[in-house]
């Protein structure tokens, strides 16, 4: 199932014949038919009370730019709300709703002119070299077989980042329709990997993707993400004028033929888990698209749930950490707060000679593909029922034989569309060393100390707590033994690391997770105790397999 060796050809060796391309040489043209869709829309749903509409987005706007401003933010955000305030003010019930009309469609456009992005052939063909330099140092290290350690082996760039799963079905759907990458999310880095390892490794154009605005807020990120086919997502913004711009782009781009990308987990998960609990918002414009394709004769969505695996996450820190301050309230303790407290200029020194020294890996597995409902294909991209007889998907979108647009209808359709994508989550994740000895010294843990939760284990104190290797080893080895026969009933997917024996597993398990953080995940002390310097990091790292437990209990 995993694939270290091969990198694919592109399917079309022409940039400027990416669908992405041909969408953003015309987007002057799509940002005003997109601002129309949004009027619309809004009209259709709020009638003569659009007036009151428009002032909630107003006050929610006004809301955000005092309490959680961003440098990004245009210079006249307060200025331009404070204005549409008054002005409707001013409309007393808008008895004339043009003068509603003309401020909602101001408001609109500001939204649609934020969200769109670009796309540069120029920019991207120097994305593709720098990348290459990038991730190869970082998943191999600065120093690794360079002159300066000439007896170092440097793998290279395409053993470090792996693929798995369904990788040919995937290539083969981009002559049958529209692909959409529904991924995981852990780091600030997947969008950037995720889009490397699709040029570099799966030889495929270009797709768009989503970037949190905040991403925006350095300047030279921003200028590359907003050339290398990123949209803008604002997720402090939560009036209903801003989430329609925002599902009408995505649904509109995909009307176009571009190819996407978004994360439905909506945000980094926090606690290192595989996300379950998907936010189905912007999974409903698939589904928009698709009725709007069959309805003009078009082409199909096809869907492929993507898992991101990672040995280290460089911000998983500051992640475990608000999630234990959220989850845990008073449970969380000052002690805890402390660790945090660190001189910053060490940690960034560090941090940066840890990134650039230390080897890693990356694994992007693909899902088995999907119809926007969650139904399997067949090799010719055709859907299957449950039974594995096909199906016309059109069927769904009718009503007494015609088609017919049913807003409830879509938002189920929507959920199980999600329960499919999480479960193939589930079914496509590849377990790593890593993962896999992190998870058996936290349950070695428990067995030891009898602690309730996380919270419980806090109250310990890393320096005197220790797990004798043997016994390490030996939760391993069962784990192994349960996850092969788990493997076998395609429930996971096991790295190749599973190949090694036992001793180097866990050897390696323990060198490889966090590298990149200056506390030590885990190590093995003198003798053969094996500890850790951060009970939170070796939760977060724990917290990628917490979904076996009820298997394995």
């Amino acid at each position: 199932m995993i694939n270290t060796n091969k990198i694919y050809p592109h399917i079309i060796d022409k940039i400027k014949e990416w669908p992405i391309y041909k969408f953003y040489r015309s987007k002057t043209i799509y940002k005003k038919e997109v601002v129309q869709m949004v009027f619309d829309n809004i009209i259709e749903k709020f009638g003569e009370d659009v007036r009151d509409e428009v002032l909630k987005c107003t006050y929610l706007e006004l809301k955000r730019i005092k309490s959680n401003p961003w440098k990004v933010d245009p210079s006249d955000e307060k200025k331009f709300w404070d204005e549409i305030r008054q002005l409707i003010l001013k409309s007393d019930k808008c008895e004339e709703l043009s003068i509603c009309h003309f401020h909602l469609k101001r408001i609109i456009t500001r939204y649609v002119e934020e969200i769109f992005g670009d796309f540069k052939v120029n920019t991207y063909k120097f994305a593709r070299v720098f990348l290459t330099y990038l991730f190869n140092r970082l998943f191999n290290g600065l120093f690794v077989g360079s002159m300066l350690n000439i007896f170092a082996k440097r793998r290279s760039l395409k053993d470090k980042i792996l693929l798995a799963g369904y990788v040919e079905e995937t290539r083969d759907l981009f002559s049958k329709g529209d692909v959409v990458f529904l991924p995981t999310h852990q780091s600030n880095l997947d969008s950037v990997l995720i889009g490397y390892a699709i040029d570099y490794k799966l030889g495929l154009p270009a797709f768009s993707y989503g970037a949190g605005l905040n991403l925006f807020n350095y300047e030279l990120a921003a200028f590359y993400m907003s050339r290398l086919g990123a949209y803008k997502v604002d997720r402090r913004k939560k009036n209903s004028i801003y989430f329609n711009s925002l599902m009408t782009f995505s649904m509109y781009s995909i009307k176009k033929n571009v190819n996407s990308i978004f994360f439905p987990g909506g945000t980094r998960s926090r606690s290192g888990e595989l996300e379950v609990n998907l936010k189905t918002g912007l999974m409903g414009s698939l589904l928009e698209a698709q009725y709007d394709k069959i309805a003009n004769k078009g082409g199909k969505i096809f869907i492929v749930p993507v898992v991101l695996n990672y040995h280290s996450v460089l911000e998983a820190k500051p992640l475990i950490y608000s999630y234990l301050k959220s989850s845990g309230n008073k449970k969380f303790m000052a002690r805890s707060k402390h660790m945090i407290q660190r001189s910053k200029s060490i940690n960034l020194f560090k941090s940066i000679y840890n990134i650039f020294t230390k080897e890693s890996d990356f694994v992007l597995s693909l899902g088995e593909p999907m119809d926007v409902f969650g139904n399997t294909l067949d090799n010719n991209g055709f859907s299957l029922d449950s039974t594995g007889k096909s199906l016309n998907i059109e069927d769904y979108f009718k009503r007494e034989g015609k088609l017919v647009k049913d807003t409830q209808r879509d938002i189920v359709y929507t959920k199980m569309l999600a329960k499919k994508v999480a479960s193939s989550y589930l079914k496509s994740n590849v377990i790593l060393s890593s993962h896999l000895v992190s998870f058996a010294f936290y349950r070695c843990l428990e067995e030891k100390l009898k602690f309730e939760d996380v919270f419980d284990l806090m109250k310990y104190n890393e320096k005197e707590e220790k797990i004798d290797i043997q016994r390490l080893s030996v939760k391993v080895s069962d784990l192994i033994f349960k996850l092969r026969k788990l493997q076998k009933d395609e429930k996971i997917i096991l790295s190749n690391e599973f190949e090694f024996p036992l001793k180097e597993f866990v050897n390696t398990g323990i060198k490889k997770v966090g590298v990149y953080h200056r506390e030590k995940v885990m190590y093995i002390s003198k003798g053969s105790a094996v500890k850790t310097d951060n009970f939170g990091l070796l939760f977060y790292y724990a917290n990628r397999l917490s979904f076996l437990k009820k298997i394995l209990n």
